[in-house]
């Protein structure tokens, strides 16, 4: 069983709790009491705060599951700290939607300030890119471009939250990566961690010169002090391309080397690291991934309704239980041998500086001892070409060719022609119903 998966954001790194280990085993024996909550085992920790799995009892033996976030003691005098972590779980209590982590409950007991979260069990999207890179193998594309509609749907829904007067909060995540996505065990994609989140009432603006966010997904005006919501569309756009490719994009040997190549490195079309993507779905991801933001998708409904079209187009259509039973076959698989540099390189410590070319994946040999079992079949109807509705205006439409509309090439039908007049004539000479005199004496 895949453990629960909770997220810290502090203002230092973000810490995933399973980013070492997709399980994760309980510390010990004896379980904590607070308040109402009883701490079964430590998920995670950061600078800031820290997260266990925890259950919340109540009257008649009412019990349920959260992780539990809490406030180290050393911060609970910093006010600053403490209006961005009530900040945080203002903005997660408003967001009410499948595909977003919930917030159950904010409060402080013997003066430590916390945050009831929903425990989502299951592994985040960069520990199965990375599975999928050491064993598994690419991630089927039908489930790929599931996870993205329900992102596509998740981002949706929290840039159009309004406030209780109906006005727009203006609201941008910041830090749309594949450690703020967990796909639960019901294969329902679930996008977490608002706590950079920034809203139009939010009180406090970012420190000038500071970037919140990974680097690797933050978009270039980003980098130079202009933020809005299509900045989450270009982090959707970087996921995309890495969870369709196995490849990070932009990842350099430092952050400034990582900033850089998000302003100014040219970025490749899917299509040339994964052959299935077809014209269509690159033009979807590159889109999204357009350094000018009016040239990017304006929101993420737009973006999904382009996804939708092509999966359709594509016969592609996957379920959560599909997505649900592929990902519990790639977390079986054993990694291989060829990967075990790869391997090495994922297991150390973010501060650690590595050459950005030891990141990209190698291309595994067929290893068919490696795979003890056999991966989920997913279903899918034979392609079908139609126009898609989603066609950028650099590409004439696609029209299907109209059967026996010319000859066959190489042919010619002046012989065939030719021949029918001659016989036809005969034919009537024949019968007597031309007169050869009167044509010579018209002739002469």
């Amino acid at each position: 069983m895949a453990a629960p998966i909770a997220r810290v954001k502090l203002r230092t790194r973000l810490l995933s709790f399973g980013e070492t280990a997709p399980f994760c085993k309980s510390s010990g024996p004896a379980a904590e009491q607070f308040g109402p909550y009883v701490i079964h085992e430590r998920l995670g920790e950061g600078g800031m705060a820290y997260v266990d799995r925890a259950e919340m009892i109540g009257r008649d033996g009412f019990r349920k599951p959260v992780a539990l976030k809490r406030m180290r003691t050393e911060w609970t005098d910093d006010q600053d700290f403490i209006q961005a972590f009530v900040h945080e779980a203002q903005l997660a209590s408003k967001l009410s939607h499948p595909n977003i982590a919930q917030a159950y409950d904010l409060g402080k007991i013997d003066g430590t300030y916390f945050i009831a979260m929903e425990l989502v069990p299951g592994p985040t999207l960069a520990q199965i890119i990375q599975q999928s890179r050491l064993a598994a193998g690419p991630v089927p594309l039908g489930i790929a471009l599931e996870i993205l509609i329900q992102l596509c749907d998740a981002l949706d829904h929290a840039h159009e939250l309004r406030d209780g007067g109906g006005r727009p909060l203006d609201l941008v995540h910041r830090d749309i990566s594949p450690s703020n996505v967990i796909i639960s065990s019901n294969g329902l994609a679930k996008l977490i961690d608002f706590g950079i989140a920034k809203a139009r009432s939010a009180r406090r603006s970012t420190q000038a010169g500071i970037i919140k966010g990974k680097h690797a997904y933050v978009a270039p005006e980003y980098t130079y002090g202009r933020l809005d919501r299509r900045a989450d569309i270009w982090g959707l756009g970087v996921i995309a391309h890495e969870l369709i490719t196995g490849r990070r994009l932009f990842v350099g040997e430092s952050d400034a080397a990582t900033i850089r190549n998000v302003r100014n490195q040219p970025i490749q079309p899917p299509s040339k690291f994964a052959r299935a993507v077809s014209q269509d779905l690159d033009d979807i991801i590159m889109t999204a991934l357009q350094r000018d933001p009016e040239q990017r998708f304006q929101n993420a409904g737009a973006m999904r309704v382009a996804l939708t079209t092509e999966v359709r187009r594509l016969r592609m259509a996957v379920s959560t239980g599909q997505i649900r039973d592929w990902v519990e076959w790639a977390f079986k698989q054993e990694p291989r041998s060829e990967n075990t540099l790869i391997e090495a390189i994922d297991t150390l410590d973010p501060s650690v500086t590595i050459h950005g070319s030891d990141l990209m994946p190698m291309t595994p040999k067929p290893d068919p001892e490696a795979f003890v079992q056999e991966a989920p079949t997913i279903h899918i109807k034979p392609k079908r070409r139609t126009t898609p509705i989603f066609k950028p205006k650099s590409r004439a439409p696609w029209n299907p060719p109209t059967r026996w509309s010319r000859p066959p090439r190489g042919v010619s039908a002046s012989p065939f022609v030719l021949l029918a007049l001659i016989a036809f004539a005969a034919i009537a000479v024949a019968n007597g119903w031309i007169d050869l005199d009167a044509w010579r004496e018209l002739l002469a």
